[in-house]
């Protein structure tokens, strides 16, 4: 069995979804991660190869306004794959005929910083932006209702 470390762990807003992220090494080389995503309502469980994540409301515009129930963002990557990505979701209730919010991008990790990953994950809802800070200490800054890189 491998030995695993509990990263991080939140609840939304509504305490309707939960989530919880561990780390563990298969090999002593590379550090891989597992995320389990929960409705505690429904107790129903998703997992994912996440290393940080966070819950929030945010109003998304798309011509018109609406608003979001839940948005859940994630940073993926996939343990047979080298792309860091991005994915922000709805996961509340869509506004009557619109489909599910849904949207991801790739994370461009600094060249130089091999083995590098996301650690934490924080929301500005007053701006619509989502940081995300890495073990060695990179600062991404994305857009939401775009998955728009600002600053890295």
């Amino acid at each position: 069995m491998v030995p695993c470390q509990i990263m991080s762990y939140d609840v939304d807003a509504a305490e309707q979804w939960c989530f919880l992220v561990g780390l563990y090494s298969p090999d002593q080389k590379n550090i891989n991660s597992q995320m389990q995503l929960y409705n505690i309502e429904r107790r129903q469980q998703q997992l994912l190869e996440g290393y940080a994540g966070c819950f929030m409301n945010l109003p998304l515009t798309d011509g018109q306004p609406s608003f979001s129930n839940s948005l859940f963002a994630f940073c993926e990557k996939k343990a047979a794959e080298s792309v860091h990505r991005l994915h922000i979701m709805e996961i509340g209730n869509p506004a009557p005929n619109q489909p599910k919010f849904k949207i991801n991008t790739e994370i461009a990790m600094a060249p130089d910083a091999i083995g590098d990953f996301p650690v934490l994950m924080q929301v500005s809802p007053k701006f619509g932006l989502i940081f995300i800070i890495t073990k060695l200490g990179y600062l991404f800054m994305y857009e939401t209702s775009r998955a728009a890189l600002i600053y890295r």
